[in-house]
């Protein structure tokens, strides 16, 4: 797995499932993950 660049300014946090734009609702397991990686602006 690749190394994700945390930009100065941001957090990497991890989360299991997240929200797609039409409202499925997906989860990291089913995709062999244990959590989505999101970046959040501090």
């Amino acid at each position: 797995m690749e190394k994700i660049e945390v930009p100065p300014g941001y957090r990497l946090i991890f989360r299991a499932s997240k929200t797609l734009k039409d409202g499925t609702k997906i989860y990291a397991r089913d995709y062999g993950l244990r959590g989505f990686p999101i970046l959040i602006k501090l």
